[in-house]
């Protein structure tokens, strides 16, 4: 069994043409099975390009570089809040694999907006960085948590199928049903149950979800249990409105 892995959507198609030339004179015209190029960079990219509206990058990107290298802004944290844990590193072209990212995040975003507030009050100094205007705008964001939360469930239901995949073990036969398990829970999220039943897979990838008669109520859309209660739990000053859970859903 010959096996020719692509590190990227772009890489090393050169060089399958020229595999595929030379197996082709060596064995009588046979041809290598062709699958694609790297499905994993895919899946990251299209992830990403989901999330791009909320600029969840910026944020979790910001909260790691705000008290990077910044030993008096992570004394200043700890004291203010008692919490001696920091926001974790996010990597910007594997998003998948940035869910411990996302979960410290949610772990310490209370203390976050303390922080924040303690900054505007003029208690704590001002960092005077883009990273801290980041966060002090995220701050703002009534519905932020819901939307890092809504990014967890994601990321949680690609984990199983990235850390099954990511392995020099031969794969390909289990693939196809992989994918198509996949695509189904992703789908029921958003679309009536009853629009996949009997569909096959070839046809499940051709369905057409920008169309509204597939889509579940807004009330129906899992969202996922985290962000469900963030959004039930607004409240106070920053509480979203029902416009804002709208737009969020």
């Amino acid at each position: 069994m010959l096996s020719l892995s692509m590190d990227g959507p772009s890489v090393n198609w050169r060089f399958v043409e020229l595999l595929q030339e030379e197996h082709r004179e060596q064995c009588g015209g046979a041809q290598l099975q062709i699958i694609g190029s790297c499905g994993l960079h895919t899946m990251h990219n299209s992830f990403k390009n989901g999330f791009t509206v909320w600029q969840v990058e910026k944020v979790l990107k910001a909260l790691h570089y705000l008290f990077h290298y910044a030993p008096a802004r992570r004394e200043d944290f700890v004291l203010l809040t008692k919490c001696d844990r920091f926001p974790l590193p996010f990597c910007g072209h594997r998003w998948l694999e940035n869910l411990p990212a996302v979960e410290r995040a949610i772990e310490i975003w209370p203390y976050i907006v303390s922080y924040v507030d303690q900054v505007k009050a003029k208690k704590l100094p001002n960092p005077r960085s883009s990273s801290y205007d980041t966060i002090a705008e995220a701050r703002m964001d009534p519905i932020i948590l819901a939307k890092l939360h809504f990014f967890m469930s994601i990321s949680r239901t690609f984990q199983p199928f990235l850390t099954k995949y990511q392995t020099d073990a031969p794969m390909i036969p289990f693939l196809g049903r992989d994918l198509e398990d996949l695509i189904r829970s992703l789908l029921r999220r958003v679309i009536k149950r009853d629009v996949q039943v009997g569909v096959s897979p070839v046809n499940l990838v051709k369905l057409d979800v920008t169309d509204q008669k597939f889509w579940v109520s807004p009330k129906q859309v899992d969202i996922g249990l985290g962000a469900t209660a963030a959004l039930k739990g607004m409240s106070g000053s920053q509480g979203g409105s029902e416009r804002d859970v709208l737009q969020f859903m």
